[in-house]
C-alpha cells in the first residue's frame, strides 16, 4: 500500500497536481481521483498508478489492469520526450510492479523492466528518497526466492525516512516511507513498532483512509478468487 506523497516542484513549492492526487487518494475518493486532469506525464502515470491501488484494493482486476495500461503508455512517451526525468522513472517502476502483481507471469518483462528503471533513477539521483521507498517495498512484497527480505526493507526504508525528514515542504514520501516501516514490523510480528510507525504516518496526513486501516489491523492484497 501507497499513501500521500507530496514532491516538489524546482521552486520549492508542492506540485499543485500531484497535490491533488495524493489527497484524493489518502481521502480513498476514486471518482475524484479519475475526474482529475494533471498535465506532466509524471502525474498522469501517479495519477493512474494510485487508480491502480484502489481497484486493487477494491477487487476490480479489469479496471487495474486497465489504468496500468494507461499508465505505462504514458511513461513510453513521456520518455521518449525526457529520459532523465527521474519521478517519471520512479512512478514508471513503481507501476510495473504493479503489473507483475496482477500477471505474475510479467515477472520477467515487467519486473526486469521496473528493476531498470528504478536503477536509472537512482544513477541520475542517488539520494532520492522515493526510490529507497520503491526499493525497500520490493522487499518486502517479494518472495525470499526472488529477494525479498524484511530486515534489509526496514533498513532501506529507515533510511528514507532518515533523508526526508529535512524536507520543509510537502513531507516528501514520508507518509508512504513510514506506512511501509509499519507493515514490515507487521510481518515481523512487532505489532508495537508497527503501531508506532502508523501514528507517525497519520500525524503527517490526519484522517487518512490507508493509515486508519493499517491501525485496525487490515492488510493490502490482491484478493484473488472472490
Amino acid at each position: 500500500m501507497t499513501v500521500a506523497l507530496f514532491p516538489l516542484t524546482a521552486h520549492g513549492s508542492i506540485d499543485v497536481d500531484c497535490d491533488r492526487i495524493e489527497r484524493a487518494f489518502a481521502a480513498n475518493e476514486p471518482h475524484l481521483l479519475r475526474s482529475l486532469d494533471p498535465k506532466l506525464p509524471r502525474w498522469q502515470t501517479l495519477q493512474q498508478f494510485r487508480l491502480t491501488a484502489l481497484y486493487i484494493q477494491e477487487n476490480q482486476p479489469s479496471l487495474a489492469r486497465k489504468a496500468i495500461r494507461h499508465g505505462l503508455q504514458v511513461v513510453a512517451r513521456g520518455l521518449e520526450e525526457q529520459s532523465d526525468d527521474v519521478e517519471l522513472l520512479i512512478v514508471g517502476a513503481m507501476l510495473d510492479g504493479e503489473h507483475v502483481l496482477t500477471h505474475r507471469w510479467s515477472v520477467f518483462i515487467n519486473g526486469i523492466r521496473g528493476v531498470r528503471r528504478l536503477r536509472r533513477a537512482e544513477a541520475l539521483d542517488p539520494d532520492n528518497p522515493r526510490a529507497g521507498l520503491v526499493r525497500g517495498v520490493a522487499k518486502i512484497v517479494l518472495p525470499w526466492v526472488l529477494g525479498g527480505r524484511i530486515d534489509e526493507a526496514i533498513e532501506i526504508l529507515d533510511k528514507a525516512v532518515r533523508t526526508t525528514e529535512t524536507c520543509e515542504n510537502g513531507d516528501w514520501g514520508q507518509v508512504d516511507t513510514l506506512m511501509w516501516l509499519g507493515r514490515a514490523h507487521d510481518k515481523k510480528g512487532d505489532q508495537a513498532r508497527a503501531q508506532e510507525y502508523y501514528r507517525r504516518a497519520l500525524a503527517r496526513s490526519p484522517d487518512n483512509h490507508w493509515i486508519k486501516t493499517a491501525l485496525a489491523g487490515e492488510g493490502y492484497e490482491w484478493k484473488q478468487g472472490r
